[in-house]
């Protein structure tokens, strides 16, 4: 008997890794495609479905489909592919372990940075405050996209001054509060964020976005100062 419930068991667990393997060949199939920005998932199985098959393996598929999404996230950045099936992987992830607060955060900073679509890095961080209330990372993060992205000073310090109640958080969020208050020139009170996040960080995926948004802005203030140094040779 001892015997045959093992066998059932390792079956099960076979049978739950070769599905989640069959969602992340999916996405790699489409490795070399190069369409631009797609939202039709269609070839990713819902969230609901996984995890009725996934008989009580729910976090191994997760963390499978997640392993998956970074690589995907990886080959981006290669210039290999677009990013068409991002949002559903993220989804997905959140889906079946709705309780692992860095995919919310770093499919929003994709989403909201990389794809540019703000609304959709907002949605993925509300549901992760609907099933995590009391995370403070998660309007944290809402608060920062907003001020970053969007530039709503009023919603970047409503969610900053919501993280800093919550349990756990640190003196950043009180801070950041603070900086949307005040009337420092936009840019560059984007750098001081991205600067701050990248020090507190303990995640690489993280400080690796956070230094390239930096050079980013950066190169960017340069490209302004020489215009205006420009300008004001032309006027002489």
């Amino acid at each position: 008997m001892r015997t045959t419930r093992r066998s059932a068991l390792v079956k099960s667990v076979i049978f739950v890794v070769v599905l989640a393997g069959a969602v992340v060949t999916t996405v790699n199939v489409e490795r070399y495609n190069s369409r631009p920005y797609l939202h039709d998932n269609l070839y990713l199985p819902s969230g609901k479905f996984l995890e009725q098959v996934s008989l009580g393996y729910k976090q191994i598929v997760s963390d499978m489909i997640w392993f998956s999404a970074i690589q995907y996230y990886g080959g981006y950045r290669k210039e290999e592919h677009d990013l068409a099936y991002f949002e559903g992987l993220i989804d997905l992830v959140t889906d079946l372990d709705p309780h692992f607060i860095f995919p919310y955060m770093f499919g929003a900073i994709v989403m909201s940075q990389d794809m540019e679509s703000f609304d959709a890095g907002i949605d993925i961080l509300r549901k992760g405050m609907h099933h995590n209330p009391t995370e403070w990372e998660l309007p944290f993060e809402i608060g920062f996209l907003s001020f970053v992205d969007a530039r709503d000073h009023d919603m970047a310090a409503r969610y900053f001054d919501l993280a800093s109640r919550l349990p756990g958080a640190p003196d950043l969020t009180r801070r950041f509060a603070a900086f949307v208050y005040s009337k420092a020139g936009h840019d560059q009170l984007s750098i001081r964020m991205w600067e701050e996040l990248k020090e507190t960080t303990d995640e690489p995926y993280m400080r690796e976005l956070a230094e390239r948004y930096l050079e980013d802005l950066r190169h960017k203030q340069q490209n302004e100062q020489k215009t205006l140094q420009g300008g004001g040779r032309d006027r002489i």
